[in-house]
């Protein structure tokens, strides 16, 4: 029987870690339908252009929106009112999920928006079934939206000596990441050859403020949501050029530094590195959720600082290691272990990496028995460890599953030799999780 595919959803949330029950109730929802959604790698500066190509390639559009008391005109994120706004400009099929008290007026089809409860979620029950079958059988047909090939990309720039320097250098740098690049059709006249020719394109490279360009132009790009990589040439004269409003709707300038709107420019040099790096971002791999687990463990993760976790075990407590491992991964969390996450490479230096693994770590958890003071490498961890704690380099959290007496660990630890193994791993991730949250 071949396997149902999931709708490619593009899932706006909430990235704060006390909004997570809530995104992680309606992904639930999602997941039961057969939504899946992708999340981008983080690559440094917001990129508009990236966030339109994302939405042009998803079949639908699903927001949880928490309230934000503190953002009095929006009354929730401005950055997920964008969102929206892009999914209305890309015809998406749309279902938002709004906390009570955000202000209506910024979601402009009432029949598509549903007011939550975050204190009351347990009690919806089957209460959206209707409209998650709404969302369904009207973007089933796009399941295949992300399925494309690399393709052509439009050039609209004016043609004045900066700009024809500077034209084969990004056409280059283009071709280097596999697309094609032709002329803006701004010299064509019949409206059906110029929507035909837009519409091929993956994305516009267009100096939004000159003059050059036809007055048309832009908003026939933000028309049929052709996404566009915005420049402003900069002169000599050290006045910033103002950003056309249809370039940045009121929304995105509240949520967005003013910097990261468009791509300003003077130097041809620093034109290209700034080039570079919002083209490598295009085309880093987006993670696609293949399980409810994956979405579950993604959206728990939101929140937490950076860190890695050194998982100290000794063989005979493989049974509890190996459970403990699983549940970190599900939880995104990034963990060393020996056995169950091991990442030193065939052929190097076991001892020597070790040592460096641990010193790499935020947190040490060593899961201490009797076999753990019989093990000579569990002891070189622990001494390694308290060494780096003494230098503030690193935090000891240990775990006692029995009774054992071995050496003298002065941190804080947690006795677990009552608990079970579920319960064992349940009280270690959720202390991971605070730990990380800065709880």
């Amino acid at each position: 029987m071949t396997a149902r595919r999931r709708i490619p959803t593009y899932f706006s949330h909430s990235y704060r870690a006390e909004d997570r029950d809530a995104s992680e109730f309606f992904w639930r929802k999602l997941e039961s339908h057969g939504f899946g959604f992708t999340v981008d790698p983080q690559s440094g500066a917001l990129s508009t252009c990236h966030l339109e190509m994302v939405m042009r390639r998803s079949a639908c559009f699903v927001a949880v929106i928490p309230l934000r008391p503190s953002e009095q005109t929006y009354r929730c994120s401005p950055f997920m009112v964008h969102e929206y706004g892009l999914a209305v400009r890309a015809r998406k099929p749309r279902l938002v999920f709004a906390e009570k008290g955000i202000s209506r007026r910024h979601f402009l089809d009432v029949d598509e928006v549903h007011v939550f409860d975050r204190d009351e979620l347990a009690s919806y029950g089957d209460d959206f079934e209707q409209s998650f079958h709404r969302l369904l059988l009207e973007s089933q047909a796009y399941s295949a939206a992300a399925d494309q090939l690399r393709g052509e990309v439009g050039l609209a720039l004016p043609n004045n000596p900066a700009y024809r320097e500077i034209r084969p250098v990004i056409i280059a740098l283009l071709e280097r990441y596999g697309y094609a690049v032709a002329e803006a059709p701004w010299h064509l006249r019949d409206p059906a050859d110029i929507a035909f020719r837009l519409d091929r394109f993956e994305f516009v490279v267009v100096d939004v403020a000159s003059r050059a360009v036809p007055a048309w132009f832009y908003p026939t790009l933000v028309g049929r949501f052709i996404p566009t990589l915005d420049l402003i040439h900069e002169t000599d004269s050290g006045t910033k050029t103002s950003i056309p409003p249809l370039v940045a709707g009121g929304a995105l300038r509240a949520a967005a530094a003013q910097d990261d709107l468009v791509l300003r420019w003077h130097d041809a040099d620093d034109l290209v590195v700034r080039l570079d790096q919002q083209l490598s971002g295009f085309d880093l791999p987006r993670q696609q959720f293949r399980s409810l687990e994956e979405g579950v463990g993604y959206i728990r993760s939101i929140g937490r600082t950076a860190g890695t976790i050194f998982l100290s075990t000794a063989r005979s407590d493989a049974a509890l290691a190996g459970e403990l491992g699983r549940a970190l991964k599900l939880l995104n969390f990034s963990f060393f272990h020996y056995v169950y996450n091991n990442t030193i490479p065939l052929g190097q230096q076991w001892q020597q990496r070790l040592e460096s693994l641990v010193t790499a770590s935020r947190v040490f958890v060593p899961l201490v028995s009797e076999s753990y003071w019989h093990s000579e490498w569990c002891r070189q961890e622990l001494t390694t460890a308290q060494r780096l704690s003494a230098d503030g380099q690193l935090t000891i959290v240990p775990y006692f599953l029995d009774d054992s007496q071995g050496e003298v660990i002065a941190e804080q630890g947690v006795d677990i030799a009552d608990l079970g193994i579920a319960d064992r791993v349940a009280r270690i991730v959720a202390d991971m999780d605070r730990l990380f949250l800065g709880a």
